[in-house]
């Protein structure tokens, strides 16, 4: 848990820190918001579809060299984006390297922690994953104390640095799995074993895409909207940080609660309470309304991220549980690099966002349904 604890602090905080630099890197090289934008979206999407890849290698060689190899990779992309002399360089070095880099270590960190707990998978997966919670509410005050030693390059230098020492020291720590030790990995690359149903997997795969959608918009587009309402820059970025205390406290308290009354019924009041927060953003006319909203969707969006590991291992057991879960990720990847643009293009069309962020939640509910449908399955762990 510890190890990825870490390894998800170190590459979840450096994909979402870089709302609290956009300005800074636009500035810099005379980009729109759009581009800038963009690059969040590439690194996010990046990590979430190398996790196809990385789930079905982790089901053979496990866990710690593939999260040590992505650690070394987030930072390697912070001090390539340090250095860049055009926007394009930013969305090799941020974009590209740090989402590679994060996409090998988050899966196969989640799927060590699902297979060595059975009765407390929940509240062990919520410890794990609320590295990404404290990465998030870290970037507020890490952006501050950054700014008194240089602009963005010297925050992008020291982060590489502190990503890859922190980074590795976690992705060290994920042991081999005791349910399915090395020498009975499968000699097969395919994902989905017998004992996986088509139609569970493909319910599973369309809830968790559309459900992504409502997941993924506040942490790309939330700062820009308080900017619009007149907040001045640290107010904005301090709702990224209360989100990021609100997904610490759904990790913690959902998850462990989801062990005591059922981690399935939880998981699914997650998801439709998630996605019917969109409404509470959309009608935001303060700065007190956004507080509330950035620390309600958090809690409700940190018990989805939790427990949608602990869902699938529920319902499908956790053979080659990598490969199904790196398949079902890619899902996140693509709600992650199409939301945020038809979120832009329907604020453009439709007279504001409350239409828009509306249309988000008949969306994110009609994914809650999908994975209602998911037949309730017995743990297979073979």
């Amino acid at each position: 848990m510890a190890g990825a604890f870490l390894v998800t602090m170190v590459g979840f905080g450096a994909i979402y820190s870089y709302a609290a630099f956009a300005e800074e890197i636009a500035s810099t090289f005379g980009s729109s918001r759009a581009s800038v934008s963009f690059v969040y979206a590439l690194s996010g999407g990046t990590c979430f579809f190398v996790s196809a890849v990385a789930g079905r290698l982790a089901d053979r060689i496990g866990a710690r060299a593939l999260a040590t190899m992505g650690m070394l990779l987030v930072g390697l992309g912070f001090l390539v984006a340090s250095g860049a002399s055009s926007i394009t360089q930013v969305y090799v070095g941020y974009g590209v390297l740090i989402g590679v880099g994060c996409g090998f270590a988050y899966v196969p960190a989640i799927t060590a922690v699902q297979r060595w707990f059975d009765t407390h998978r929940g509240l062990a997966s919520g410890i794990a994953v609320s590295g990404i919670g404290i990465g998030t509410a870290l970037v507020p005050s890490a952006a501050d104390a950054f700014s008194h030693f240089g602009d963005w390059r010297t925050a992008f230098i020291a982060c590489g640095l502190l990503a890859a020492l922190i980074g590795v020291s976690g992705a060290l720590l994920l042991a081999p799995s005791p349910v399915q030790p090395a020498s009975e990995m499968p000699a097969s690359l395919d994902p989905l074993p017998e004992t996986v149903p088509t139609r569970d997997f493909a319910l599973t795969y369309a809830g968790t895409l559309l459900v992504s959608m409502p997941a993924v918009l506040p942490h790309a587009m939330l700062v820009g909207t308080a900017r619009d309402m007149g907040f001045d820059r640290h107010a904005a970025v301090a709702l990224l940080g209360l989100v990021g205390l609100g997904t610490i406290l759904g990790r913690f308290v959902l998850a462990a609660l989801a062990d005591v009354v059922g981690r399935r019924g939880v998981f699914l009041l997650c998801c439709g309470g998630m996605s019917s927060s969109m409404l509470l953003w959309a009608i935001a006319e303060d700065e007190s309304t956004l507080q509330i909203f950035a620390l309600m969707f958090g809690a409700l969006q940190g018990g989805f991220v939790a427990l949608l590991p602990a869902f699938v291992a529920d319902s499908f057991g956790t053979r080659r549980l990598g490969g199904v879960l790196g398949m079902l990720y890619t899902a996140r990847g693509i709600a992650l690099l199409s939301a945020p643009p038809l979120l832009t293009i329907g604020v453009a069309i439709l007279p504001g966002h409350t239409v828009p962020l509306a249309i988000t939640t008949v969306v994110g509910t009609a994914g809650t349904i999908l994975f209602a449908a998911v037949r309730r399955g017995r743990i297979r762990q073979c």
